[in-house]
């Protein structure tokens, strides 16, 4: 029986990519972005820190999703692993998309000047099954995350299960040479850069599963980097040793990037000619690559602690995830009147969006067995019996 280690750090980068998700959903409102609904006013400061956080906390999740998976797999078998994606992913993506998104579209729709008798004469049209955006209401949103991970799961079980056994030892050890020597670690970004250059332009990103070729790639090979980086015994290690250096690194491509990308310097370059494609994209996964490897390199330092706070946060943090969305439009709607400052609003949002989701989470959630199901958590009787390792709850988070 393989022992069974509890990655504290890994916990707390998921909890901590989560909080960014809500601050950033919630600055959604206050950008010239298009999203469900929008502040009357919006900020350039908010459009810089909003630019900075996109391009590495999706990436992040999926990475934790990845190692998730190793240690699910650790102590279950395939079929197994199959039926317990289909509760931790397939059902929450259900009632989701039937009970928590439903309210987003109402809200776009009665803020863009669209009347309804009431939510539920809006609600009868969720059932029409016609596909958000082209004229229904039945959509998956933020959740868009849960089918991505469970395809990714099915995908990849044959490799992440030849990976998991004995006959892949030389093989480990051969990839762990290779990123042993310096500067080899940042090789994986090579194929993020492809993907950008040979899928970026022809695929935008649509969150759809189906013909989002560009954004399905680019978050499966993050997928497979968390699965690669503690299934290879000492990989991990390798990018601690050299957290320091992926920071000085990502310096370079963060203040081009912030002065003269995501700032006013945006104003001196032609977005639409081939140059800017290729610097903007190898200025773009240099910063993400080197920054994603500064976190993880810096999370066993920093994070491995454990603690009734990091408890609480890991279990609830996949409710917060499907709930959050719902709550900051709701609140984004009703508050987009108020003669108020923006970072005021802001911080109203982000404290309605909290408080929202933990009083549900406390009220109707982690006390019955049905809501436990419904929000992908496991049952009541298995609490007492939870092994010391990594949760597996999936997190998710777009511009949707």
């Amino acid at each position: 029986m393989i022992k069974k280690e509890r990655r504290h750090e890994i916990d707390w980068l998921r909890v901590i990519a989560f909080y960014v998700l809500i601050l950033y959903h919630a600055g959604m409102l206050f950008v010239p972005w298009g999203w469900h609904v929008k502040n009357p006013e919006t900020s350039e400061w908010f459009e810089t820190w909003m630019a900075f956080s996109s391009q590495f906390r999706l990436p992040l999740l999926f990475i934790i999703s990845g190692i998730g998976v190793y240690y699910a797999l650790g102590f279950r078998s395939g079929w197994t692993f199959i039926k317990e994606r289909n509760r931790r992913l397939l059902i929450p993506l259900l009632f989701g998309m039937l009970v928590i998104v439903p309210p987003q579209i109402y809200f776009e729709r009665i803020s863009n000047g669209i009347e309804f008798a009431g939510y539920f004469d809006f609600y009868k049209t969720v059932f029409e099954l016609i596909p958000y955006p082209a004229g229904g209401s039945f959509s998956w949103h933020h959740l868009w995350f849960l089918p991505y991970i469970f395809v990714y799961s099915l995908l990849c079980l044959p490799l992440f299960l030849f990976l998991r056994s004995e006959r892949s030892k030389k093989l480990k050890e051969k990839m762990l040479r290779c990123f042993s020597r310096p500067g080899f670690i940042y090789l994986l970004g090579v194929p993020l850069l492809a993907i950008h250059y040979l899928l970026s332009w022809q695929f935008p990103t649509t969150h759809a599963l189906i013909n989002d070729w560009c954004n399905f790639t680019y978050s499966l090979v993050f997928f497979l980097f968390g699965f690669l980086f503690v299934s290879v015994p000492g990989l991990w290690d390798v990018i601690e040793q050299q957290r320091k250096v992926s920071f000085k690194i990502s310096l370079v491509p963060l203040f081009v990037l912030v002065f003269f990308v995501w700032g006013p310097g945006l104003e001196l370059f032609d977005e639409q000619a081939e140059s800017f494609f290729f610097i903007y994209g190898f200025l773009k996964i240099t910063f993400v690559t080197t920054w994603l490897l500064t976190i993880i390199g810096y999370s066993r330092r920093l994070f491995n602690k454990p603690g009734k706070l990091l408890s609480y946060a890991s279990e609830s943090v996949y409710p917060f995830y499907i709930l959050h969305q719902t709550i900051t439009i709701t609140a984004g709607h009703y508050l987009a009147s108020w003669q108020i400052g923006i970072v005021s609003k802001f911080i109203v949002v982000v404290i309605i969006t909290f408080a929202g989701c933990f009083i549900i989470y406390e009220l109707l959630i982690k006390r019955f067995n049905i809501t436990r199901l419904l929000f992908g958590l496991k049952p009541l009787r298995k609490l007492k019996k939870i092994q010391n390792e990594p949760r597996e709850e999936i997190l998710a988070a777009s511009k949707e």
